[in-house]
């Protein structure tokens, strides 16, 4: 699907056709609308896939006047990490991915402002759009693990698959913010803008390295989890052997004493008519020594 928007009377409006100076958004499009965006806007098809790749990892390239940037964003749809493009062009803007991200939505539906008659403007809002979709999703984990180390005693296995999934998330977004600030540090270096855009590129690399930070702490928070769980589930399992091992030591003293009165030969007090007393009284005295035994060195 293509899509142009451009603003006018201060107002983001939808466009029949291309217009330069135009926004062209472009999701999850057929191999016939990847043929006219490159024979049309000259667009590098290589980008393009890659951009429809969501393990593609962030990067810049600068082709001629064009900037072509693939960054990490949260599909709207899958609530996943997904590759989108954005491209910079002389005569227009274009953002393509292969799911609608959340804030292209909200910049549709003018909840987000977006004025298409500055160009480098909107280029780096993008960025902020995207920073922010991640600070937001960040947050969210982070507070998902923290909810689960308060109750580390008490976790489910299911909660416990959710830690494990959690991990796998932080440890993606680890290298999107990594690769992101790459992005961020290269077009600082190489791309023409005005000292003051070049500012808000150092601020949108900062805020991607505080995520960065927070997404590490957090796993090692997970780490910490981990550990103490395999702590508790060790000694867990430690008591368990040594109750079962003192059961069966127990049954085995009574055991043992009457297999040998059970014995057809003839035995000590056999005749006896106190002879059951005393065998009883035998077997609770060794019960005890071994009880006194095992205290002393458990």
């Amino acid at each position: 699907m293509i899509e142009y928007f451009k603003t006018k009377d201060f107002e983001l409006k939808q466009l029949e056709n291309f217009e330069r100076g135009c926004w062209i958004n472009v999701i999850s499009p057929t191999q016939e609308e990847i043929e006219y965006l490159c024979s049309k806007f000259k667009i590098n098809r290589n980008n393009i896939l890659s951009a429809l790749d969501p393990n593609e990892v962030p990067r810049v390239e600068f082709i001629g006047k064009d900037i072509y940037v693939i960054l990490k964003t949260i599909s709207s749809d899958t609530g996943k990490l997904n590759s989108i493009l954005i491209l910079l062009s002389k005569s227009f803007i274009l953002t393509l991915s292969s799911s609608k991200p959340q804030f292209i939505k909200e910049i549709i539906n003018k909840k987000r402002k977006f004025d298409t008659t500055r160009k480098i403007k909107c280029f780096l809002r993008l960025f902020y759009f995207i920073n922010k979709g991640f600070e937001e999703f960040t947050l969210n984990t982070v507070k998902a693990v923290n909810r689960e180390k308060a109750n580390i005693r008490k976790l489910t296995d299911k909660q416990i698959n959710n830690l494990l999934e959690q991990e796998g998330i932080l440890n993606d977004l680890v290298a999107s913010y990594y690769y992101t600030n790459l992005v961020y540090e290269k077009i600082i270096k190489k791309a023409k803008f005005p000292a003051k855009e070049k500012e808000r590129i150092e601020d949108l690399a900062i805020e991607a390295q505080q995520g960065f930070n927070l997404c590490r702490a957090s796993l090692k928070t997970i780490s910490n989890i981990r550990n103490t769980l395999v702590i508790l589930a060790s000694n867990k399992l430690n008591k368990i052997i040594t109750l079962l091992t003192v059961f069966t030591i127990l049954i085995s003293i009574p055991a043992a004493v009457s297999s040998i009165y059970g014995m057809n030969i003839l035995l000590p007090m056999q005749d006896n008519p106190k002879a059951f007393e005393y065998i009883i009284t035998f077997i609770i005295a060794l019960w005890a020594v071994f009880i006194v035994y095992l205290k002393r060195i458990l």
